[in-house]
């Protein structure tokens, strides 16, 4: 019995090339996640104003009857490849902030007009890459709105778990550091791809929960207090009207950017009684070393003191390290060091497989002791140097491509730099919005520690920022992985159609005048 596919034809029962089975999968998952948010996001909107409502639901049901039907009419493939697994989430994560955008300019949160239209597509993917850097602010009554860019940003908490998790140890780098040993009856959170997928769910959204209870104990309106746990969750940072006022809900926020920031496997552990382990983690050390040391230095080079300034100083310093980027006013006179030292800790991000941006902890540990074995070697060129993480030795095909990642990120960090102090930004505001970009965090801020409104960028400035986000969040490797596979696609047609012409014309295909 024929079954109807995309694109208006019939199958017989044949499986699908990987690519476009791929690529399906990747158009489901954007449909689905953009029409769960608009439409959760329109009833909630029936509490404050309501003038959304009918605009969310009616496009949020499209988008999940658009969903279905393509998952419904979706053929599997015998073996889908680990490129195009990449190039799928690449276009997945697209698709959901172009969703985002069309949604903030069909409720009005954003003008219809070419600025409106910047503003909107800047906007979603600041949300969905979790980069607090947005512009736009809805109105208090506006709950609807609202909750579009605070869930658009905890769904891009939940896709950055994903990926760094569920998706490249499965079809990436790092397959030997996932978490799936059994070795001494140990309970692996990530066995296969959906027991990964499950406690992923599963931790995030406790965690995203206990922190919406632990706000709305500390004095928050229950509906900012929602705000605020997903801003927190996912470290988007954007509480979208919601305010952190009070020291106790700073303190709070500090204690979940700080849960947000740990490895979920650490979580994991933590939930099954392996804490004993954890105290000989490294990344675990070092993660807390640095919220630590970072603000003892904040402390010392802003001339804060007392419960306040300890306060204010663990905040932005928490919020920097995670890549949160809960914005925080000066406190006292800012060092010239002070500034750097939060670019640093927002540049080098929280602990691998965590909600947070970055580099990340474990990268730099394997740089670092790559750089140590390679100076050895130079000294005692017999002797067999290991790099050793969590116990076990690291694959050289893992290390070649940390290097290659760093290669990339600091390529994409000072290009970015290039065109936005060309677009008209002085240096040291270009190299930090580059910063923050590629690590997802935010906000930027001047020499002397004062927070810069992004709607003062030009247009061009804004929408250059655009892809070092995108590449960021998405860890780097499978945003290049879809530009290779691009690159491939093009160079492949180029040489169809110069063949093609070559025939028409009746020479041959050859470089030299060779046989066609």
């Amino acid at each position: 019995m024929a079954r109807w596919i995309p694109g208006g034809s019939t199958s017989t029962g044949r499986r699908w090339a990987s690519w476009t089975s791929a690529g399906a999968l990747a158009a489901v998952v954007a449909l689905g996640a953009a029409g769960l948010l608009a439409t959760v996001a329109g009833l909630v909107d029936l509490v404050g104003a309501g003038d959304d409502t009918a605009v969310l639901l009616v496009v949020g049901g499209l988008l999940g009857v658009g969903a279905g039907l393509l998952r419904a009419g979706s053929r599997p493939a015998e073996r889908i490849r680990d490129a195009d697994v990449l190039v799928a989430t690449v276009g997945a994560l697209v698709g959901v902030i172009v969703l985002v955008a069309g949604l903030l300019l069909a409720t009005g949160a954003a003008p219809v007009t070419a600025s409106g239209l910047v503003d909107a597509l800047a906007d979603a993917t600041a949300a969905g890459t979790t980069t607090a850097i947005g512009v736009l602010h809805p109105a208090l009554d506006d709950h609807g709105g609202r909750f579009l860019l605070a869930g658009a940003q905890w769904l891009g908490g939940l896709g950055a778990l994903m990926v760094g998790v569920a998706i490249l140890p499965f079809f990436g780098a790092g397959r030997e550091f996932a978490d799936r040993s059994r070795r001494g009856g140990r309970r692996p959170m990530t066995p296969d791809q959906a027991t990964a997928v499950r406690n992923i769910l599963a931790i995030h959204g406790s965690v995203s929960v206990l922190t919406w209870v632990a706000y709305a104990v500390a004095g928050a309106a229950p509906f900012d207090a929602l705000l605020l746990a997903m801003a927190t969750a996912s470290t988007g940072g954007r509480s979208v009207g919601a305010q952190l006022d009070t020291s106790a809900l700073q303190w709070v926020a500090i204690g979940g950017m700080g849960v947000a920031g740990t490895s979920l496997v650490v979580l994991w552990r933590l939930v099954h009684g392996r804490a004993r382990n954890l105290l000989r983690s490294d990344e675990l050390q070092i993660y807390v070393g640095l919220v630590v040391v970072g603000t003892l230095l904040f402390l010392l080079w802003t001339d804060g003191g007392g419960a306040d300034g300890l306060r204010g100083a663990a905040f932005t310093v928490t919020s920097a390290l995670t890549t949160t980027g809960f914005p925080s006013a000066p406190g006292g006179t800012w060092a010239p060091a002070a500034p750097v030292l939060v670019l640093g800790l927002a540049s080098i991000g929280p602990m691998v497989g965590s909600a947070g941006g970055g580099f990340q902890i474990l990268r730099h540990r394997i740089l670092a002791q790559s750089a140590v074995r390679e100076m050895l070697r130079q000294l005692h060129p017999r002797s067999l140097t290991l790099v050793r993480l969590g116990g076990r030795v690291a694959d050289e095909d893992t290390l070649s491509k940390v290097v290659v990642t760093q290669f990339l990120f600091v390529s994409v960090l000072f290009a970015t730099a290039l065109v936005v102090a060309v677009g008209g930004l002085d240096l040291a505001t270009a190299l930090g919005a580059a910063v923050h970009a590629i690590s997802t965090a935010g906000p930027v801020r001047t020499l002397d520690g004062a927070v810069v409104d992004p709607a003062t960028w030009p247009d061009g400035v804004r929408l250059a920022l655009l892809p070092a986000m995108v590449i960021g969040r998405l860890s780097v490797y499978p945003a290049f992985v879809a530009v290779g596979a691009g690159v491939t696609v093009v160079r492949d047609r180029a040489r169809i159609r110069r063949r093609w012409r070559s025939l028409r014309r009746g020479r041959p295909t050859g470089r030299s005048g060779g046989r066609s």
